[in-house]
């Protein structure tokens, strides 16, 4: 259980991270998938892992220390920290990946329907632009400023 603030309530960050690692063990054995994603979730779950390890020991020394570090401690667990910092960085990248690379979670029929739909294309209605108007919306890339704005060199 996790230790009450001094309002009653949980932190909000141990909330989230406990959360986001009950629902990422859930997930593994609910969404469909092939290799590529099994792979990628054993990293982002074995990434996710020791991050919160590592955090972990931050926290358990501090509170072991009662927050009265030497130098030396305190640059330790500095370093430890930026490496868990690095790691929530990783881990979400490896998340990025299996959602928007690999599409992980979304069910083969509702991608398949998907496919169908994007293959079919879409049609705009009277009034409004054409597709192929959003890839060259910055063909036109002369610089303006507000008016008033005074001259300036880019």
């Amino acid at each position: 259980m996790a230790a009450l603030s001094r309002s009653g309530e949980r932190p909000p960050r141990r909330l989230a991270v406990r959360d986001g690692a009950v629902a990422g063990l859930q997930a593994e054995d609910v969404i469909e998938h092939g290799e590529a994603i099994h792979d990628l979730m054993e990293t982002h779950e074995t990434l996710a892992l020791v991050t919160m390890g590592i955090f972990t020991v931050v926290l358990a020394w501090k509170l072991f220390r009662r927050a009265k570090l030497g130098g030396a401690e305190e640059a330790v667990l500095r370093l430890l920290s930026l490496a868990g910092l690095v790691g929530i960085v990783w881990t979400a990248r490896i998340g990025g990946k299996l959602v928007f690379d690999h599409a992980a979670g979304i069910p083969a029929a509702t991608m398949q329907a998907e496919m169908r739909d994007r293959e079919a294309g879409h049609h705009h209605h009277p009034g409004e632009t054409e597709e192929d108007e959003h890839a060259d919306s910055l063909a036109d890339s002369a610089h303006r400023h507000a008016p008033g704005t005074p001259a300036h060199k880019h």
